[in-house]
C-alpha cells in the first residue's frame, strides 16, 4: 500500500466515484492511504485509516415523496482523529449536508438514487454510498413478490372478487385503527416471508404491497409467470389452516387456537373419508368443494340423496384435511357475511310425507348443510337399519321440528314450530359468540363453537349455565319443575328404561347393549316395529346433542309421545306438552 498526493487520489478513485468525489470540496491531505473495497450491493469505498463499512437505510424503498433516515457504520483505524460526516444526494433533497443522521426527502419521480456519505477528519476520508429505491424495486432473489396487479391479467375474476373483501383493504382498516404498530405490518401487507431480496413491504415499502393480496396465501409469483406460459407448481394452492392462522391468531384474534380445540379439527383418515357420501361433510376439500357448489357434475342438493357428493382433486394435489378456514370460508369471495361460502336455503330429508327446506336461519344455514339428519325414519321403522336413527347431529332438523318419526301420534297432533331457527342467524349467533380483546384476559373468535350462556341473556336474562333455563311445566313427571335440558335429560332416561323393559319383557337378552341402544334397535331381528316407531325419536333427540335446547317443545312431544306410544299410558304424574303449549320466552 503507498500513499497518494491529492492529485494522484482524484486520479485514483476517479472512475469509480466520478461525479461525487468531485462534489467533495478539496482533498484532506496528501498522507491519504488508499484501499478499494465492494461494500454491500454498490460501495465501491476509499478506506483504511477511515473505512464506511455501510450506510444504513431501513427500508431500502419509498414511496415518491417519501422521506427515509440514513446513517453510516464506521470502522476507524487508530490515526483517525475527529470524524465529520458529509452527505450528498443525485436526486431529492437531505434536510442537512452534514451529521451522524441525516433524512432524505425522495423526488417525485421513480427510480432508483445514489446517496454517498463521506467520513473525514480533515486528513482521512472513508466513502460510502446507497442505492434507494424510490417507487421501485430491484429484487436480487428468486422468487420475489409481484404485487396484485401482476395477477390481473389472467385472474381477472378472482381479482375483482377479491377487491370486494376486508383483505383488500387491510393496509386501511390498520390505519384507521388508531393503533398502529410495528408487529401490525406484516398482516396488513405483503412479502414478510421467503428470503432477503424477494420485495415485498419488507424491503420495498410501496402502495403496490399493501393490503392482504395474492400472494399472502399463494406465495411469491415471480417464477410462476417467468415462463412462456404460467407455471401452476410455482405457486402454492392449499386448504391448511396454517395458511390463515399465520395472521388470524394471537391473543387479539385467536380463529386458529380457537379452532384447534374445536371438534372441527379432527382426524380426517378416522372418517370415512373416501366416501362420496360422506367426503362432503367429513373431509375439509371436498367440504369446500360441494359447499361452494362448484362441482359440476354433482350439485349441492344431490347430498342429500345418495350417491356420490362431489369430486374432489385427487389427494396428491390436496391431501385429506379436516374442517378447516377454507372449507368455510371462501377467501376470494365476499358475497355473503363473513366470506363464509353459501346462504343457501337447506333442504331436509323426506320424512313423514314431507320434504322440508330450511330458508331462514341467516348465516347459520352455512352449518346445516351439514349438521342434518340426512337419514329418514320411514324405511329404517319398518326393516330396521344396522346405523339405526339419523345421520349423527340432526341439529338442523330439530330446530325445524322434522324429521323425527311422526307416527308415534295421531295424525291431526300439532307438531312444535321452529324454536331457535328464528333466532337471527341461528347457529352462528349461539355458537359463535366473540369478545373484544380485553388486557389480562385476550379476546373471543367463537371458533370453539362450543355455545355461550351469554347469547342467552336478550331472552332469558343472566344465566349462569344452559340448565337455569327452566321449563314451564314438570314434564318428566319427578315432582319438580326444573331446567329445559333436565326435564329432557329426565324424558330421555324414562324413555329408554321403558325400551328395554319392552325388549327385555319379550325375551330378549340385551347383554352388551346397555350402552348402545341405538345398535340393538336397528336388528329388526331383535325389535319389533314399535320398539323401532319409539326408539327412532329417543336416539333422534340424543344424537341432537342439546338436551332440548335447539327446540324445547319438539323434543319434549317427541319423547312423551314416543313413551305413551310404547307403553299406552302417558309419562306418569307429568304436564303433557300437546299442542296448546307452544313455546315462549319463558324457554
Amino acid at each position: 500500500m503507498r500513499q497518494l498526493p491529492c492529485k494522484k487520489f482524484v486520479q485514483a478513485t476517479i472512475f469509480g466515484l466520478f461525479a461525487m468525489l468531485l462534489l467533495f470540496s478539496a482533498c484532506e491531505n496528501e498522507k491519504t492511504v488508499i484501499e478499494t473495497v465492494v461494500v454491500r450491493d454498490t460501495v465501491e469505498t476509499i478506506v483504511s485509516i477511515i473505512s464506511v463499512d455501510e450506510v444504513y437505510a431501513e427500508p431500502d424503498s419509498i414511496s415518491q415523496g417519501g422521506s427515509i433516515t440514513l446513517a453510516a457504520q464506521l470502522t476507524l483505524g487508530p490515526e483517525a482523529g475527529n470524524i465529520t460526516l458529509k452527505w450528498f444526494a443525485e436526486a431529492g433533497t437531505l434536510d442537512k449536508a452534514e451529521g451522524d443522521t441525516v433524512i432524505w426527502k425522495a423526488p417525485d419521480d421513480p427510480g432508483a438514487y445514489m446517496i454517498s456519505v463521506h467520513a473525514t477528519d480533515g486528513d482521512y476520508i472513508g466513502i460510502g454510498t446507497r442505492r434507494i429505491g424510490v417507487g421501485m424495486y430491484a429484487p436480487t432473489v428468486t422468487p420475489y413478490y409481484l404485487g396484485d396487479v401482476s395477477c390481473m391479467s389472467c385472474h381477472q375474476d378472482q381479482h375483482n372478487k377479491w377487491a370486494e373483501t376486508g383483505h383488500a383493504e387491510a393496509w386501511a382498516g390498520l390505519q384507521a385503527s388508531g393503533h398502529v404498530q410495528s408487529f401490525c405490518i406484516p398482516c396488513h401487507s405483503v412479502g414478510y416471508e421467503g428470503e432477503i431480496g424477494n420485495s415485498g413491504y419488507d424491503e420495498a415499502p410501496i402502495a403496490k404491497f399493501e393490503n392482504v393480496q395474492c400472494e399472502n396465501c399463494h406465495g411469491a409469483a415471480s417464477d410462476h409467470i417467468a415462463g412462456a406460459a404460467p407455471d401452476p407448481t410455482k405457486v402454492h394452492v392449499g386448504y391448511e389452516v396454517e395458511q390463515c392462522g399465520k395472521c388470524h391468531d394471537g391473543t387479539h384474534h385467536p380463529f386458529l387456537s380457537e379452532w384447534e380445540n374445536s371438534p372441527h379439527n379432527f382426524d380426517p383418515n378416522f372418517f370415512a373419508v373416501t366416501r362420496g357420501s360422506c367426503a362432503g361433510c367429513h373431509e375439509g376439500v371436498a367440504s369446500a368443494i360441494r359447499l361452494s357448489g362448484k362441482s359440476a357434475s354433482q350439485p349441492l342438493e344431490v347430498f342429500y340423496g345418495s350417491g356420490t357428493v362431489t369430486e374432489r382433486p385427487d389427494t396428491s394435489v390436496f391431501a385429506y384435511g379436516n374442517i378447516g378456514c377454507i372449507t368455510c370460508h371462501d377467501p376470494h369471495n365476499d358475497e355473503n357475511p363473513g366470506q363464509i361460502r353459501t346462504v343457501a336455503d337447506v333442504p331436509l330429508v323426506t320424512a313423514n310425507g314431507a320434504s322440508p327446506v330450511i330458508t331462514e336461519g341467516g348465516v347459520g344455514k352455512l352449518c346445516m348443510h351439514c349438521h342434518h339428519a340426512r337419514r329418514g325414519p320411514d324405511d329404517q321403522v319398518v326393516n330396521g337399519y344396522a346405523h339405526f336413527g339419523p345421520h349423527a347431529n340432526p341439529q338442523a332438523d330439530m330446530m325445524q321440528g322434522a324429521s323425527a318419526y311422526h307416527g308415534v301420534a295421531d295424525a291431526s297432533f300439532p307438531w312444535a314450530d321452529p324454536s331457535h331457527l328464528s333466532v337471527q342467524n341461528s347457529c352462528k349467533t349461539c355458537h359463535i359468540q366473540t369478545a373484544e380483546y380485553v388486557p389480562g384476559t385476550g379476546a373471543k373468535t367463537g371458533h370453539t363453537f362450543l355455545p355461550s350462556v351469554e347469547a342467552c341473556v336478550n331472552c332469558h336474562g343472566q344465566i349462569a349455565e344452559f340448565g337455569d333455563i327452566m321449563a314451564l311445566e314438570d314434564f318428566d313427571g319427578d315432582g319438580s319443575v326444573e331446567g329445559v335440558m333436565h326435564e329432557v335429560d329426565g324424558l330421555m332416561a324414562i324413555l329408554e328404561a321403558a325400551l328395554f323393559e319392552s325388549i327385555v319383557n319379550r325375551g330378549q337378552d340385551t347383554t352388551g347393549y346397555s350402552n348402545d341402544l341405538a345398535h340393538f334397535l336397528g336388528d329388526d331381528s331383535l325389535t319389533v316395529l314399535i320398539e323401532r316407531e319409539a326408539g327412532y325419536n329417543w336416539v333422534f333427540v340424543h344424537d341432537d346433542k342439546s338436551h332440548g335446547i335447539h327446540n324445547p317443545d319438539y323434543a319434549v312431544q317427541l319423547l312423551q309421545q314416543s313413551f305413551q306410544h310404547l307403553t299406552g299410558t302417558p309419562v306418569p304424574n307429568a304436564a303433557i306438552m300437546d299442542g296448546t303449549r307452544k313455546v315462549t320466552a319463558q324457554w
